[in-house]
């Protein structure tokens, strides 16, 4: 909580009393932190699905497997009959 409340104090700093000709460099250092940390947590995600069990992984592919089944009836044609 504490730091959500740091956080937005910033945010309010820099929305009000920020001037304008040091805006540009802190939006390209908030960029920077932002693509950083996205960096970070997508690596930390990844070594989260890791740690999954195997039958999530089996279970994964035979929806996907059930999923494409179903695309492919549906996109079957039906024999008329005279």
């Amino acid at each position: 909580m504490v730091y959500f409340i740091l956080g937005i104090l910033i945010l309010l700093f820099y929305l009000f009393m920020t001037p304008k000709s040091i805006r540009g460099t802190l939006n390209s250092v908030t960029m920077v932190v932002l693509i950083v940390s996205f960096i970070v947590l997508a690596c930390l995600a990844i070594f989260q699905i890791f740690q999954l069990p195997s039958e999530f992984f089996v279970g994964a592919f035979l929806a996907f497997v059930g999923y494409m089944a179903l695309v492919d009836i549906s996109k079957m044609t039906t024999k008329q009959k005279k």
